[in-house]
């Protein structure tokens, strides 16, 4: 595999770096930092609503969704975050309906992008495509999975990447 494809599939990796983040949605629990300062683990949720099901184990987040941390942000209509039993850290993380994630000059488009924690994995999928890219450099196909611990990535059904010269 070339240098310039191996920059290329740990830029996307990058990409969903904020998926690999362990995140606490337990909202039952008292805030430990009172001065709310953002630290660099620090995770940020907007949206036009948000629900609570099975007592704060599936949180349901819908319209406008952007998650933000650091210089990382996702965009979609719904993030659906499913907690552990004890509502400490997600297992799973969901976007559903227009997902773009943005990291730098870095990008990714899909329909649905699944992230799930144990076994470290993000599936973008799309339809008739999903879509990364960087600068001019592009790849696209119905299916992306990166397996973040061994730093591969994986395009099924379809594949085109379309490589710069620089």
């Amino acid at each position: 595999m070339s240098s310039k494809h191996k920059k290329l599939f740990l830029f996307i990796a990058l990409i969903f770096g904020l998926f690999h983040l362990s995140i606490s949605l337990g909202f039952s629990e008292p805030i430990k930092n009172k001065n709310h300062k953002k630290t660099a683990s620090t995770i940020e949720i907007t949206s036009d609503r948000m629900r609570s099901e099975n007592g704060g184990q599936k949180i349901i987040f819908s319209g406008n969704v952007s998650v933000s941390s650091d210089i990382t942000v996702i965009t979609s209509d719904i993030v659906e975050v499913y907690n552990n039993s004890d509502k400490k850290e997600a297992e799973e993380i969901v976007a559903i309906g227009n997902v773009k994630i943005t990291r730098g000059n870095k990008k990714a488009r899909g329909d649905r992008a699944v992230y799930l924690k144990n076994l470290q994995k993000i599936i973008l999928t799309g339809n008739p495509k999903a879509v990364a890219w960087e600068g001019d450099d592009i790849i696209e196909g119905r299916e992306m999975i990166f397996l973040m611990n061994k730093d591969r990535f994986l395009v099924n059904e379809r594949v085109r990447a379309k490589l710069f010269q620089k």
